[in-house]
């Protein structure tokens, strides 16, 4: 025993997610592009991530090492492989990574937590949105939606009587995340703080995780303009409804997330802090709002842009009275439903990230610890190897299971992630895109200009540049 090395059953060091990483030290025996000295493959990156992402895994194969300024990235081709990394419980695989211990004390909200810690949270939180929350959350979000969408309509329609139909859904939504969260309503001018906050964070984030550029900060026009200060008005906002929450005398009478969040984290047995507890009510908010906004307003552009699939579409909502939906009779509409699927899997979402904890193997290639892995949806989700025709929008592939050839369809399908960070509002959000999109094409005639093409602005939600303009006639 005198002869033991007191090291040999010691951990490997881990080092933060806040360190950098050298190519020349880590992954450098992995394939991929050369890139340039010191910016790396970044520039041929940015200019079209999805486009140099599928080109990339094409070529060198479905490990692939992405050389980027500061730290890089391995990107994984192959759905086993993400599901591997995405469903693993243990805190092998983090979503984001071996943060700073600085922060690690400061921070521990629901994103940034791993292992029992995370799963004790998240038990409190799924029910929310799922089996009897659900029914509440579905039901405020349909209420909002009616009450608001045609003020909506009215409010991004210009002089010219041209409507920004993606600011229409974008706004509609927010209604509705508002009223299953919170219940009590909000100033118009809380309303906007809101939007502008979340959509500002959203495009910090997509940035951070490699998913955007960097906002511009510098333009002070536009509707979808970049102002920093608004995050903090936003935050602010969400503060202080939860102070108000926690010493209203009706706490546990109101049925929505935020009462249900509050009592269910008193109950928790690791302790958490206040701003834990905000930081998790934000992420709700957020979470629920930007992505889905985004992947409905993909749905109405994309399945108009097919004539058939939208007569079909307006067709099976004639089958159900919107004014009085239920959670039964949204679920007959499985055209609708299929549009959805179908608009989503081709959006330009680059990259879902984890970070290796101690090293990992795929495809045979050793892959050092505190490396960033990234699952390249758009890639996967347009790889000839899983999906016919794949740059083709066919929302058959979803609706009708004969004409399903990739194999088992949810692990090609990655929209909404997978394993324990798999989004926690999958159920309600494919509700509630598919109750909007009814709702708006049901109701509403879309004249689409004669000279409009499809150019997204990627981002953890992929938007199109300029918004929708279209004109809208009544049924």
């Amino acid at each position: 025993m005198a002869n033991q090395c007191p090291h040999a059953e010691a951990p490997p060091k881990v080092h933060s997610v806040t360190s950098i990483t050298s190519r020349r030290f880590s992954n450098g025996h992995l394939p991929g592009p050369p890139g340039h000295r010191i910016m790396g493959s970044y520039p041929e990156f940015s200019k079209d991530r999805n486009k140099f992402l599928r080109e990339a895994v094409r070529k060198y194969g479905d490990v692939v090492r992405i050389k980027l300024p500061l730290r890089d990235l391995v990107v994984l081709g192959n759905p086993e492989d993400v599901h591997k990394a995405m469903d693993d419980t243990s805190g092998a695989y983090s979503k984001f990574g071996n943060y700073h211990p600085a922060l690690a004390k400061r921070q521990n909200g629901l994103s940034f937590i791993e292992g029992e810690l995370f799963r004790e949270r998240r038990r409190i939180v799924s029910p929310l949105v799922t089996r009897d929350g659900l029914k509440n959350t579905f039901q405020a979000n349909v209420d909002a939606y009616l009450q608001t969408l045609d003020a909506n309509i009215a409010a991004a329609t210009d002089a010219h009587g041209i409507t920004d139909l993606q600011e229409v859904i974008f706004q509609t939504l927010l209604r509705g995340v508002l009223a299953q969260t919170y219940t009590d309503p909000f100033t118009p001018k809380e309303m906007k703080e809101l939007h502008e906050g979340m959509a500002t964070f959203t495009k910090f984030l997509g940035s951070t995780l490699k998913i955007a550029d960097p906002p511009n900060l510098v333009r002070p026009w536009g509707p979808y303009k970049i102002r920093p200060w608004t995050v903090f008005s936003a935050a602010m906002i969400v503060k202080n409804r939860v102070v108000e929450r926690q010493n209203s005398p009706a706490l546990g009478t109101y049925g929505d997330v935020l009462d249900g969040m509050i009592l269910g984290y008193k109950k928790l047995k690791t302790p958490m802090t206040f701003w834990d507890l905000c930081f998790d009510v934000a992420t709700m908010t957020s979470a629920s709002y930007g992505t889905t906004a985004g992947a409905i307003t993909q749905t109405v552009v994309r399945t108009l842009l097919d004539a058939e699939a939208t007569d079909r579409l307006v067709e099976e909502c004639g089958t159900v009275d919107l004014s009085q939906a239920t959670i039964e009779s949204v679920r007959t509409l499985r055209w609708t439903k299929a549009c959805f699927e179908e608009s989503i899997r081709m959006q330009g979402f680059p990259l879902l990230l984890r970070f290796t904890a101690a090293g990992a193997n795929f495809q045979g290639l050793d892959i050092a610890p505190n490396t960033m892995l990234g699952a390249p949806i758009s890639t996967i989700h347009r790889d000839p190897r899983w999906w016919t025709d794949p740059d083709t929008f066919d929302p058959n592939r979803f609706y009708d299971h004969s004409k399903r050839v990739d194999q088992p369809r949810l692990l090609h399908f990655l929209a909404w992630g997978a394993g324990p960070h798999r989004c926690t509002g999958a159920q309600l959000g494919y509700l509630i895109a598919t109750y909007l999109v009814a709702l708006i094409l049901s109701r509403y005639q879309v004249e689409i200009p004669p000279n409009f093409t499809i150019r997204e602005d990627t981002g953890l939600a992929p938007t199109f540049k300029g918004g929708f303009r279209v004109r809208l006639t009544r049924r």
